[in-house]
C-alpha cells in the first residue's frame, strides 16, 4: 500500500486524440476490440499529458497488451512511469511495504556470501513484530543463504506477498552466527512519518533534529506539530533528515518550507511546472501550492508563521533513496534560505505526476497510470537534477557496520552535521562512541531496497 495521496484526473477522450499531434497519422482509425480501445485511451492520455510526449513512436500495435503497449510509447529517459490493472499487474512495490523493512545487501570481509542488513523497519508492521530494528542482520531467506547467484531471487521473495522466512543472524567474537528463523506474513502499518524528533544543546546553541519519512498528507497536523516542538525548544539550527524519504506531496512540502525559510511568504514563486505543450510552463506561489493540499492543516500561509523557525541554513541529510518531494524541498528551499547538503546523491527524480484514472461513468477502462507530466524547477529557475543533487558534504551511511540508531550523535550524518555547527566546541559526547564500543566492519553495498523504492516514487503535483 502507498503512503502517499494520489490526485484523480478524469479523462474524457474522443475518436480522435486531441493531444500531441507532431508524430500522429493524419487520419486514425480508431479501434474496435476490446484491447484495442484500452491502448487508445492510453495512447490518447500519453499524448495530452505525458512530458515527451512528441517523442511517442510514430507506429504502435494496438494488439500488445496495455502494459507493453504503454511501455513502448515511454521516452528512453523515462525511468519512473508506470500503469496497472490494479490485479495482476500491480504497481511497483518493495519489502517496506510488503514485509514492512528495508534492507541493504552487502560484502563483509570474511565472509562468502551476502548479508543483510535491516536499515528501516515500518512501525507496527510485520518485521517490527518480529523485533527486527535498524541495525539488524539475517544472512538466509527462505531456507537459503543470500548469494550473487540467487540474490535476484530473494530479493523477488522479499517484495512478493504471502509469507517469508529469515534467519537472523549476530556478530560475536569476528563471526556471523545464526539465531533462531523468522517467520514474517506480508502486511503494512500506515505510520506517522514524522519518525523521530530531538534536540542538541551545546555552547549556548540549540540543533533541532527531525527524521521525516514522507511527504503524506495525512500526516501534515504531526508535521505541523513536530516544528511547533523545535520552536519551543528554542532551536536555531535544524538537521532535516530525509535519507529514505520516498516523496509524496507537493503541498507537504511547501507547509514545511514555509516553516523553515524565513524569507519565504506566501506570495513567493514556490515551484515552477514545466510540462509539454498543452501543459504549458506553470509558475505556483506558496500559498497557491498551500491551497492545493488535501490536508486543512497548515492550508493558509498565516496559519503557519506562530512556529516559524528562526533559521538562517538547514542541514539536510540525503542518500540515493530521497527523492521526489524530498528532492524538491532540498532544491526549492535554496532561493531562500541556505541549505547544507550531507550524505549521497538523491535519486534524481526531477519531475511531478498525478495518475490519471478513467472517471467516465459507467468506467470504461480499468487501468490507471501515472507517467511524467511535468519537470519541477525552483524560483531561480533551477532544477535539471536528473542525476541527483550532490551534497557539499558526501559521506556514505553504509560504508561501514554496525548502522548507529537514527538520529544519534555517532550516526555519521548527523555527526557531520553536528561538528559544522559546534566546530572545536563539539561536546566529547556528540563525537563517535560507535567506534570505541563496537567492531567496525567496512562494507560494499551491493543492492538497497530504498534506492528502488526511490525509482518507484511519485511527485504529487497538486496542480
Amino acid at each position: 500500500m502507498r503512503i502517499c495521496l494520489y490526485i484523480l484526473l478524469t479523462v474524457i477522450l474522443f475518436p480522435v486524440s486531441q493531444g500531441c499531434k507532431k508524430n500522429a497519422p493524419d487520419v486514425e482509425p480508431y479501434p474496435t476490440d476490446s484491447i484495442g480501445k484500452i491502448n487508445r485511451w492510453i495512447l490518447d492520455s500519453m499524448r495530452q499529458y505525458y512530458y515527451w510526449c512528441d517523442n511517442i513512436p510514430r507506429d504502435y500495435d494496438y494488439g500488445q497488451s496495455p502494459e507493453m503497449f504503454f511501455k513502448s510509447l515511454l521516452s528512453p529517459n523515462d525511468r519512473f512511469s508506470w500503469i496497472s490493472d490494479g490485479q495482476a499487474i500491480r504497481p511497483p512495490s518493495t519489502s517496506y511495504f510488503t514485509y514492512g523493512f528495508h534492507f541493504s545487501l552487502v560484502q563483509v570481509p570474511g565472509y562468502t556470501n551476502f548479508i543483510g542488513v535491516v536499515n528501516l523497519v515500518n512501525k507496527g508492521g510485520p518485521a517490527d513484530r518480529a523485533a527486527l530494528h535498524r541495525g539488524s542482520y539475517f544472512i538466509k531467506v527462505n531456507g537459503d543463504e543470500i548469494t550473487a547467484e540467487n540474490k535476484a531471487s530473494i530479493i523477488t521473495a522479499l517484495k512478493q506477498s504471502g509469507q517469508v522466512k529469515i534467519v537472523p543472524a549476530e556478530y560475536v567474537n569476528n563471526t556471523w552466527n545464526p539465531l533462531p528463523e523468522i517467520m514474517l506474513r506480508s502486511g503494512f502499518s500506515n505510520e506517522n512519518p514524522v519518525h523521530y524528533t530531538r534536540s542538541f544543546t551545546a555552547g549556548g546553541i540549540t540543533t533541532g533534529y527531525l527524521y521525516y519519512n514522507s511527504f503524506d498528507e495525512n500526516y501534515d497536523a504531526q508535521l505541523l506539530q513536530a516544528i511547533a516542538k523545535l520552536k519551543k525548544a528554542n532551536v536555531r539550527e535544524l538537521i532535516l533528515d530525509l535519507r529514505y524519504n520516498a516523496g509524496g506531496s507537493v503541498a507537504s512540502s511547501a507547509k514545511l518550507a514555509a516553516l523553515l525559510a524565513n524569507s519565504l511568504t506566501g506570495t513567493e514563486t514556490y515551484v515552477i511546472y514545466e510540462g509539454n505543450r498543452h501543459e504549458g510552463r506553470k509558475a505556483r506561489s506558496l500559498q497557491t501550492i498551500l491551497s492545493a493540499s488535501g490536508n486543512s492543516n497548515g492550508k493558509q500561509y498565516t496559519d503557519l508563521q506562530a512556529d516559524k523557525l528562526s533559521l538562517q541554513r538547514v542541514f539536510i541529510l540525503t542518500t540515493g533513496a530521497t527523492v521526489s518531494a524530498a528532492e524538491l524541498i532540498v532544491n526549492n528551499l535554496k532561493p531562500f534560505m541556505t541549505v547544507v547538503q550531507i550524505g549521497e546523491t538523491t535519486a534524481g527524480k526531477d519531475e511531478g505526476s498525478f495518475l490519471i484514472d478513467d472517471e467516465r461513468v459507467p468506467k470504461l477502462v480499468s487501468w490507471s497510470m501515472q507517467p511524467t507530466i511535468y519537470k519541477l524547477y525552483n524560483k531561480n529557475n533551477e532544477g535539471g537534477y536528473h542525476d541527483g543533487l550532490t551534497p557539499q558534504y558526501p559521506i556514505h551511511e553504509m560504508a561501514e557496520l554496525p548502522l548507529a540508531n537514527i538520529g544519534e550523535p555517532d550516526d555519521p550524518l548527523v555527526q557531520k552535521a553536528l561538528q559544522i555547527i559546534y566546530g572545536s566546541n563539539t561536546p566529547t559526547g556528540f563525537l563517535n562512541l560507535r567506534k570505541q564500543t563496537a567492531v567496525i566492519l567496512p562494507v560494499t553495498t551491493i543492492y538497497s531496497s530504498m534506492i528502488e523504492q526511490a525509482l518507484l516514487a511519485p511527485v504529487i503535483s497538486n496542480k
